[in-house]
This record gives C-alpha cells, sequence and structure tokens, in this order.
C-alpha cells in the first residue's frame, strides 16, 4: 500500500496539469467552433423565422382583402337581386314557359 503513495503523488503532481494543458489546447478551439456554429444558426434560424412571419402576416392581410370584396359583391348582388321590375337595373327577367317548350324525342 505504502508503494501506491509515491505514484499517486506523481500522477497528481505531474499528471493532471499536464493532461489538463493538453485538453486546454486539443479542446478550446473545438469548443470555440462549435459554440460560433450553435449560435450562428440560431441567428439564421432567428431570421428565417422572422422573413417566414413576415410573409405569412402579408398573406394574412391579402386573404383579408379578398374577403372583404367577396363580401361586398355579394352584398352589391343580393341589393341588385332584390329591386323590383320598376326599370331599374337588375329587374327579374322573364322566365319561360316549361309547358309551352317542345320535348325532346
Amino acid at each position: 500500500m505504502e508503494e501506491l503513495i509515491p505514484i499517486v503523488a506523481i500522477f497528481f503532481v505531474i499528471g493532471v496539469p499536464v493532461m489538463s494543458i493538453a485538453a486546454r489546447f486539443a479542446l478550446r478551439p473545438l469548443l470555440k467552433d462549435l459554440a460560433e456554429a450553435l449560435g450562428r444558426g440560431k441567428v439564421e434560424n432567428q431570421d428565417h423565422m422572422r422573413a417566414r412571419i413576415d410573409r405569412l402576416e402579408t398573406h394574412l392581410i391579402e386573404q383579408g382583402n379578398r374577403l372583404d370584396q367577396l363580401v361586398d359583391a355579394a352584398l352589391f348582388r343580393r341589393e341588385l337581386e332584390s329591386r323590383d321590375g320598376r326599370g331599374r337595373i337588375g329587374a327579374p327577367q322573364p322566365q319561360p314557359d316549361v309547358e309551352s317548350m317542345p320535348t325532346p324525342g
């Protein structure tokens, strides 16, 4: 057991500092590049999402405008169809008599 004490002491005095310096020089550039890549990816992803949200908002506004136009057209058509036949535009057209039409065959 007494033989292990000097070996462990040498390991902690020499081995641990050497391994920490080696790890620092080996892992520091790797971790720095990894952190930059992750940070840049977040910024690019945020820009992409912001542009996508802007396009969706624009599309939603256009859809709302088209819906408003359709509602206005439907109201105008309903108003034209509801007017009576006193010479106004949209007066009801006479319907053909179904009984007087010739039958095929």
